[in-house]
């Protein structure tokens, strides 16, 4: 058996193997429901509270955000959020599960690529983004009246596919902190924090200071965000956004080299300190 073939085998029992763990705790699957529709209905009732219907307040969304629907923006906004918090989370916690359950260090001595180890146990993950995506669009349409076109999503989907490569090589940066201190919570949370802030979740980046609206453009959650939006409430096609495509797929690739070159150098470090072997 080839190496490629060995690797591919590996990944498909590490990823059949975390989908098995999921089915043993089926209440975790409600909140896949319940968050999409509560945390952003949340940020549209006190917008539409603020804006107490002046229309003044409406259009001055719109001359920011470059739409006028407050739903729309901030239900796409927040399910960006969640999907791009769930893809973040699998490398790191698949390496900290292996941590906890003690087989961390049995698994790194497996011939098995580094990708097979962070990437085919976090496959999950992609699941729950999924579900999120889905109960969003049906809570936009039966709540809020917003009717997302069907090949609309599609684009929005094509768009979120293609930021995948950027975010597992986030988590997998963050789960080189897994490797030298153990716990990961407490940096996943600061991530996402500045995801929150500096992407344009739930207002738009022109808000930010100009410095702040630099950063954000190198960060890759921005392009998703962003252009998920434009092909759902915009109309957007592909070829509008391919330069933001294009640029996302350069931070993507840097990002992935850079999560290779740190995780390579941080194992060898967790193998001298013995960390491996503890959590």
């Amino acid at each position: 058996m080839s190496l490629l073939a060995a690797d591919a085998r590996a990944f498909g029992a590490a990823a059949r193997n975390q989908w098995r763990v999921a089915r043993r705790y089926p209440a975790q699957w409600l909140s896949f429901f319940f968050w999409p529709i509560l945390l952003p209905g949340v940020y549209v009732v006190m917008g539409s509270a603020m804006a107490a219907g002046d229309p003044r307040a409406t259009d001055a969304f719109a001359s920011r955000a470059g739409t006028g629907d407050v739903a729309g923006f901030v239900f796409v906004g927040w399910s960006m959020y969640m999907w791009l918090s769930n893809v973040l989370w699998g490398p790191a916690m698949a390496v900290r599960m292996d941590q906890l359950r003690g087989t961390l260090d049995a698994v790194f001595l497996t011939p098995s690529s580094r990708l097979v180890v962070l990437i085919g146990p976090s496959t999950y993950a992609l699941v729950p983004a999924w579900i999120n995506f889905v109960v969003m669009a049906v809570a936009l349409r039966v709540i809020f009246g917003v009717e997302l076109a069907p090949d609309a999503l599609a684009r929005a989907a094509l768009v979120m596919a293609a930021g995948i490569p950027a975010m597992y090589g986030i988590g997998a940066l963050v789960a080189t902190v897994v490797l030298r201190v153990g716990e990961i919570g407490g940096v996943v949370q600061l991530v996402r924090g500045v995801f929150t802030l500096a992407c344009g979740v739930a207002f738009p980046i022109v808000m930010l200071p100009d410095w702040a609206r630099v950063v954000a453009h190198a960060l890759p959650p921005t392009y998703v965000v962003a252009d998920a939006r434009a092909v759902l409430l915009a109309g957007a096609d592909l070829a509008a956004i391919v330069p933001d495509l294009a640029m996302l797929g350069l931070l993507s690739a840097l990002v992935c080299m850079l999560a290779v070159w740190v995780f390579a150098l941080v194992e060898r470090g967790a193998r001298r300190s013995g960390m491996l072997s503890r959590y």
